[in-house]
């Protein structure tokens, strides 16, 4: 591909204000996430491999059943489902963590990674959390209990130990499903207040979890991908060259234009300083982590205030070589004579387009993330209310010492939004206005209020 693709080129016609930012930040290396090879008696992944391809059903009706009741909302499987899960209860038992063990997905290298353990690690989860219905309804209550906690852990270690977005997002995905699995067992009568309080204690410990997650996840695409693809660009002054191998993100040969197209002038300067490209990508970053370690919520409009200004500044410095380096048809002479000006003019202008065309859409990720916050939040209320044996406002379960403060919402400044009648719990989510926790405890999509009523329909 000759040049990038047109999908930021709004950027460069934007109408919104740029107002001025400025922010100490440290140097781009100490942003880079250090990385330590695990041993591989001490990864468990290299002991779950080989048992995972088991747990996919061949009978196409059973994928389709297991991925149905993974749904909070869903009851326990029927015969045939139970039948098999007994075939890969050997498995189950097998791919638990280990003391000392730990897991370590393989190291990233640039966006042609491949993440061939995220499936697997993700049907272990749903499997998992069938497991745990199918051992309530027999009456095996501790047993449920445990496939929970083991769903936990596991999710607590994939976003303890990952290393970039799409890690990020697949742990994230997977602490949903052991989220949903602990929310069906709060609604089940039966669960008695000793395994509510296990089942607290262990939400509990994930509590800085979150926080944890997007700074690991946010350096680690900085180390693992923004670093490398810029390491991987020609140093060269043609620009035509560099062009090329940003549109495809180092991964081929940079190829010039064709015998007879326009193309750009090779400078008499040097036009990419990788040195202010890493040092202002590592700003923008720094920014979003600083934010979640303060408030440890959602830091929603700090695209606003914090990373578009600054695209946007770079889109106005170089409108004419964005608008070259986006549009699908040939320059006209004028457009090209403004593009070669500020190449001649601009301080790193292929450093600025870069930073322009890649910049990861942040706030969307941290809000994904903290969405499952939410709902970890949300647990420990609901499993207060299991132990104390009813719905009661937030200041009497904290009076009970079964909370040590109100469950925070992190989509707000507040805690979570109670109703004692029907009892339930909500989230004004990524948008922070308030709906009144109307929900059913599902929570598909894009709800006005992530909500978790205390008890189901029966």
């Amino acid at each position: 591909m000759r040049r990038p693709a047109a999908f930021l080129l709004f950027l460069a016609g934007a109408l919104l204000p740029c107002p001025a930012f400025s922010e100490k930040t440290p140097a781009w290396p100490e942003l880079l996430l250090p990385r330590t090879e695990l041993a591989e008696t001490d990864n468990a992944l290299h002991r779950w491999r080989p048992l995972l391809p088991s747990l996919f059903p061949t009978d196409p009706a059973l994928s389709e059943s297991l991925v149905d009741l993974s749904s909070p909302l869903t009851p326990a499987p029927d015969a045939a489902l139970r039948t098999w899960l007994a075939t890969v209860q050997p498995v189950l038992s097998q791919t638990t963590l280990r003391p000392g063990e730990r897991l370590q997905l393989p190291r990233l290298h640039g966006p042609e990674t491949p993440f061939p353990d995220h499936q697997p690690l993700r049907q272990l989860a749903t499997v998992r959390v069938i497991a745990l219905k199918a051992a309530w309804a027999a009456g095996h209550h501790d047993e449920a209990v445990s496939l929970a906690l083991e769903n936990l852990a596991l999710s607590r270690e994939l976003l303890a130990t990952q290393e970039g977005l799409i890690p990020l997002l697949n742990a994230s995905g997977i602490w949903q499903i052991s989220l949903d699995g602990v929310y069906w067992l709060t609604r089940e009568p039966d669960l008695t207040p000793a395994q509510a309080a296990t089942l607290q204690t262990a939400l509990f410990r994930d509590q800085s979890l979150v926080v944890t997650a997007l700074n690991r996840a946010f350096r680690g695409e900085f180390t693992f991908f923004t670093r490398l693809v810029i390491d991987r660009l020609p140093r060269t002054r043609d620009p035509e060259l560099l062009l090329s191998s940003i549109g495809s993100l180092g991964m081929t040969t940079p190829e010039p234009p064709e015998e007879g197209e326009p193309r750009l002038t090779v400078a008499t300067r040097e036009i990419f300083d990788p040195e202010a490209t890493l040092q202002a990508a590592s700003a923008d970053i720094h920014g979003w982590l600083t934010a979640f370690t303060a408030t440890s919520r959602h830091p929603r409009g700090l695209t606003e205030t914090h990373t578009y200004p600054r695209l946007l500044g770079y889109a106005r410095e170089i409108p004419a070589l964005l608008r070259y380096a986006s549009q699908d048809g040939p320059p006209t002479p004028e457009q090209l004579a403004a593009a070669n000006a500020e190449l001649a003019t601009v301080e790193n202008p292929i450093g600025k387009l870069f930073l322009i065309i890649t910049t990861s859409q942040w706030e969307p990720l941290s809000a994904s993330v903290f969405r499952r916050e939410s709902q970890r939040s949300a647990l420990t209320g609901l499993l207060a209310w299991r132990r104390l044996g009813r719905p009661v406002p937030w200041k009497d379960l904290v009076t009970a010492g079964l909370l040590a403060e109100p469950p925070a919402d992190p989509f707000s400044s507040t805690a979570l939004r109670l109703d004692l009648k029907p009892a339930r719990l909500w989230s004004v989510a990524a948008n922070g206005t308030d709906e009144g926790g109307a929900g059913d405890g599902e929570n598909f999509g894009q709800p006005a209020d992530l909500v978790w009523p205390a008890s189901p329909k029966r």
